[in-house]
């Protein structure tokens, strides 16, 4: 009988553990279906929605790094934190993805479409990833970066068309 049990926690507390799992190693980055935008994320599983899929990480910077970026045109992967945050990281306030994970190479879509979001929280891991909706295995990820990111890219007939095809495809296939 003891061992019975023993058998059913290693069972339950094996069983808990994969509910909290990490989706990183369940994504892939490879050409982006969106013209122009390099390297996009894709799922190699079915996600369900809500789902903690990871932390977007990389190297802490400060705000005066974070301008030095922006001033040699390479501040496409930072992202800032919540001003609580900075207690516990030294006094950064950014992350600098660009040579961070997989979740740094999600791109931006129009709101329709995305499929993922941030949460920025004042404790590590600072920027947590969530599924907003089901995401079937193949399926491109996109996220809006927020209010402060400049999206001329969005501008470029190619990639109104590409969203337009995917909203009628999407359309005709509910």
């Amino acid at each position: 009988m003891q061992k019975l049990i023993s058998l059913y926690l290693i069972f339950f507390f094996t069983a808990l553990a994969g509910c909290a799992r990490d989706y990183e190693t369940d994504l892939a980055v490879r050409a982006s279906s969106v013209p122009g935008a390099g390297n996009g994320v894709y799922a190699k599983v079915f996600i369900p929605a809500d789902t903690l899929l990871g932390a977007y990480r990389g190297k802490f910077i400060t705000r005066e790094q974070h301008l030095s970026l922006v001033f040699h045109n390479k501040w496409h992967y930072v992202m800032g934190l919540k001003k609580c945050a900075a207690g516990s990281t030294g006094g950064y306030t950014r992350i600098d993805g660009s040579d961070g994970n997989v979740f740094t190479r999600i791109n931006y879509a129009p709101g329709e479409f995305q499929n993922v979001r941030f949460v920025k929280i004042c404790e590590a891991p600072y920027v947590q990833v969530y599924s907003i909706r089901d995401i079937n295995p193949g399926e491109e990820l996109f996220i809006d970066y927020g209010p402060n990111y400049r999206y001329e890219f969005m501008k470029n007939p190619e990639v109104i068309a590409h969203f337009r095809r995917m909203k009628e495809k999407r359309h005709h296939n509910p």
